[in-house]
C-alpha cells in the first residue's frame, strides 16, 4: 500500500475522527490513518506504530472489536501502543508478540504512566513518568476531560522516538 517502509504511517483504531489522532499528528511527523475496528480487519500495508484506543469497558471475557483489531494490525506494525489500564491491553502486552509500548494512569510497570492527575480551571494536568523522564505536563480541558486520549497520542509519540519534552511542549501548544 505505501511505496516505502519510510513512507508508512501510524495506524489509530478506535471510533473514527478522535481527539487521540488529532493530537498524534501534532506531535509526530509520520502521517495518521484512522481506522474503526471494522475498517482496520480490512486494510492492507506496513504501519510504523498501531495506538488502538480501547477506551469503553467491553463485556467480561470478551474481546473488543478495537482488541481484536490490535492483534491483527500488531504484526504489520513497528511497535502497538497498549493501554494498561484496560484488561485487554495487559493481555496483549503479556502476550510478548512484537514491540509493545504501554501507558497508564498509575501503573509503574508502564512505558508512561500519569502520575498526579488534576483538573486545574480550564487545563487537565499531571506527571508524565517515563523510564528516563518526569515532566509536568498542562493541556487544555475541553468540554471533556480526556485524559486516556491525551497519554495514547503522548505515547505514540514517545513510542517512535519523539522525546518527552519536545512531544509534551508540542501536546500543550
Amino acid at each position: 500500500m505505501w511505496a516505502t517502509e519510510a513512507e508508512a504511517p501510524v495506524a489509530v483504531v478506535g471510533r473514527g475522527g478522535t481527539l487521540t489522532a488529532q493530537l498524534l499528528r501534532r506531535l509526530q511527523p509520520h502521517p495518521v490513518v484512522e481506522f474503526t475496528p471494522c475498517q482496520a480487519a480490512l486494510a492492507d500495508g506496513r504501519y510504523r506504530a498501531v495506538v488502538v484506543e480501547n477506551f469503553e469497558p467491553s463485556t467480561p471475557g470478551a474481546l473488543s472489536g478495537c482488541a481484536a483489531a490490535r492483534w491483527e494490525l500488531s504484526r504489520r506494525a513497528e511497535v502497538t501502543v497498549v493501554g494498561l489500564d484496560d484488561p485487554e491491553g495487559r493481555r496483549f502486552a503479556a502476550a510478548g508478540s512484537g514491540a509493545v509500548y504501554g501507558y497508564s494512569d498509575g501503573r509503574p510497570q508502564a512505558d508512561l504512566t500519569a502520575k498526579n492527575v488534576r483538573l486545574r480551571g480550564e487545563r487537565l494536568e499531571f506527571e508524565a513518568l517515563t523510564d528516563k523522564d518526569l515532566l509536568h505536563v498542562r493541556v487544555p480541558a475541553g468540554r471533556e476531560p480526556r485524559l486516556y486520549d491525551h497519554l495514547a497520542a503522548l505515547a505514540g509519540a514517545l513510542a517512535l522516538g519523539v522525546p518527552l519534552a519536545e512531544a509534551a511542549a508540542r501536546l500543550g501548544g
